[in-house]
């Protein structure tokens, strides 16, 4: 259920030795001038001084969240440092240049930081895979899952049914309320039961109502049980 372990990822290295020129010329200006400013600041005025250096070089834009990764990297690598400061109600955390902050903006001090790709394709893949090994029933149950959580916002699929719930339901095949409430609880069989019921027995080509007292047969652990629809007097 997680995308982490559906999707492939890939790493890259990227040359951020320009980006982390700029991001320290940034706050060495702002040291002058006696300012100072946040992670997510930093991040806003690397952004608009990129967008106004043109681009002319061949260095890679860089996502917010790859200049958010590139400056805890140069905090960890000593290029800038963390300043504290404590008020009576919170405490701001403030970038500022570090120790080695004169080389890096120099050009002398090579940065690279490593990326990560999510390759879409081969989560796709993976998952049409999982899905051909489903049977018919499950790959019905799993529709259904998402159909109702796309009509019930902020209801996640597996809330409706989990992946162990559809196993079950497809080993017992139960076609009716009481049935299907002892597989998967009342709370979800109240609000979820008339539609599991109908995708239920269209699979299994069982009616609502027998009618004429036939009697349905069901598979239960290699064991066949014999139910009649006709009341006991």
């Amino acid at each position: 259920m997680c995308d982490n372990c559906v999707s492939s990822i890939e790493l890259k290295d990227i040359d951020a030795t320009y980006h982390t020129k700029i991001i320290v010329s940034l706050l060495q200006e702002m040291q002058q001038n006696d300012q100072r400013a946040t992670l997510l600041q930093l991040v806003d005025k690397f952004k608009t001084k990129w967008k106004h250096s043109g681009c002319s070089n061949e260095a890679v834009d860089l996502k917010k969240e790859e200049i958010e990764q590139l400056i805890v990297q140069l905090i960890l690598d000593r290029v800038l440092k963390e300043e504290f400061q404590h008020t009576a109600y919170t405490t701001n955390a403030y970038v500022v240049l570090g120790p080695l902050w004169k080389p890096a903006l120099q050009g002398n001090r090579p940065v690279k930081l490593t990326s990560a790709i999510h390759s879409q394709d081969s989560g796709d893949r993976f998952k049409s895979a999982k899905r051909n090994q489903m049977s018919n029933l499950e790959a019905k149950l799993d529709d259904l899952r998402r159909t109702i959580s796309s009509r019930n916002g902020g209801v996640f699929p597996h809330a409706v049914l989990s992946t162990e719930q559809i196993s079950l339901l497809n080993c017992h095949t139960p076609t009716t309320i009481a049935e299907l409430e002892k597989l998967i609880g009342k709370v979800k069989t109240d609000k979820y039961g008339s539609d599991i019921i109908e995708v239920m027995r269209s699979e299994t080509g069982s009616g609502k109502d027998s009618g004429d007292g036939a009697k349905r047969q069901k598979k239960d652990k290699g064991v066949v049980f014999v139910e009649s629809s006709e009341e006991e007097g």
